[in-house]
């Protein structure tokens, strides 16, 4: 019994750091950059898409447990290049005067789901962190990923 006891904790010891380096959140958890465009998103399985005529902006506050350089990556898709995703990781800091990162990205290939991953974002001690996409008509944003 104290030797299974002594594998649990010692699994555990390992496993929870690991857990809080990668996070994940579904798209859902966003929301429209400008609050009037709220009734262009349409809400599929957590996924948002984009049903109005014209490219609009979605935004995705990405919770932290630590500052730092991140990883993201954004899964969207396109039927066609009509329909493309672009995002850009943001990290600020608390007093929203300065920002790192932002260099937007486009999906890397259209008809299924594709991987944006963006590299750039930099969150100081008690900054945050988020996503800004661009998404035209009937282009999906399904999750994000990243290192948190």
């Amino acid at each position: 019994m104290k030797r299974q006891l002594k594998q649990a904790l010692l699994a555990t010891a390992f496993t929870l750091p690991l857990a809080a380096l990668a996070s994940s959140v579904p798209a859902s958890s966003g929301r429209p950059a400008i609050w009037g465009d709220g009734p262009c998103f349409l809400m599929t399985n957590s996924t948002m898409y984009n049903s109005c005529s014209t490219r609009r902006s979605y935004e995705l506050p990405l919770p932290l447990s630590s500052g730092g350089s991140k990883t993201v990556h954004v899964t969207a898709s396109g039927a066609t290049s009509s329909n493309n995703v672009g995002c850009a990781a943001v990290g600020v800091n608390r007093e929203a005067t300065l920002i790192w990162g932002g260099t937007r990205k486009w999906l890397p290939a259209f008809g299924s789901a594709q991987v944006i991953t963006l590299t750039d974002a930099y969150v100081p001690a008690a900054g945050f962190l988020y996503v800004g996409c661009l998404v035209d008509p009937g282009g999906i944003i399904n999750t994000v990923d990243y290192n948190g």
